[in-house]
């Protein structure tokens, strides 16, 4: 690791620093951008931190979360479209000035992929960016289809045919069973007009859990006359429980 973040900066001798130093001196200003002369967040920093989420981890947490923090922010300024989270906290005042609140939005780019696939794992298991972790996946989710067509968000040309691979790695992310999100969340966030399609094998996957008057009301799906709503509500329903039958084969 130290022998990349020399190869990036140029900067030498940094097995005689202690790590925050290099976090401080080195890294932030020299991959990331200070304050004032960045647009955003460099994707020197972001595929740095793609590469090596676990190793900073392993150095030292509470650096390992601003940095982690510094790059969701990233992703929050125009990369992703999610509900809001508070900034520059929960970023330590020392680092505020790293906080993309002070820069331009911009969309999503190669170095926000890289980090989104191999370094939003490591913000899942962090108790502090956990949740801001959570929201720009389920934002992902929201504005992306499966097959990756983008829906009112836009990413960097050579990106957007690799939406499709955002997509499915949001996903498991979030319903992973140990660093995702609740089941009250999942459905809160799946069972919505416009999203419930997307989502049809998980709400098979949990159909014993399913309130089906509250999900046909939160989803908003039934059209047409009280005839018409029975059917589309036969259909839905078995729908759904032909997946798990599908399953279970």
């Amino acid at each position: 690791m130290l022998r990349e973040i020399e190869k990036i900066t140029g900067k030498s001798g940094l097995e005689k620093m202690s790590w925050k130093t290099i976090v401080d001196e080195v890294i932030l200003p020299m991959m990331a951008g200070p304050k004032g002369t960045r647009w955003c967040i460099n994707d020197r920093f972001m595929n740095f931190l793609a590469e090596f989420s676990y190793d900073v981890s392993l150095k030292d947490e509470y650096t390992a979360t601003q940095m982690l923090e510094i790059a969701l922010q990233r992703l929050s300024c125009g990369a992703v479209l999610h509900e809001p989270t508070p900034w520059p906290e929960p970023l330590n005042k020392e680092y505020h000035a790293y906080s993309s609140y002070y820069d331009e939005p911009h969309i999503l780019t190669e170095g926000c992929y890289n980090f989104i696939l191999k370094a939003m794992e490591t913000c899942l298991k962090n108790k502090t960016t956990h949740f801001h972790a959570l929201k720009i996946l389920f934002g992902i989710i929201e504005h992306v289809t499966p097959k990756g067509e983008l829906i009112g968000m836009y990413v960097a040309e050579e990106v957007e045919p690799k939406m499709n691979i955002v997509y499915a790695h949001a996903v498991h992310l979030v319903e992973h069973p140990k660093m995702g999100a609740t089941f009250d969340d999942l459905y809160t966030h799946y069972a919505k007009p416009g999203q419930w399609e997307k989502h049809k094998q998980w709400f098979a996957d949990n159909l014993k859990q399913i309130d089906w008057k509250r999900f046909f009301a939160d989803t908003k799906c039934l059209k047409g006359n009280p005839f018409q709503r029975w059917q589309q509500k036969r259909a839905i329903k078995k729908e759904i429980g032909m997946l798990t039958v599908a399953v279970a084969w």
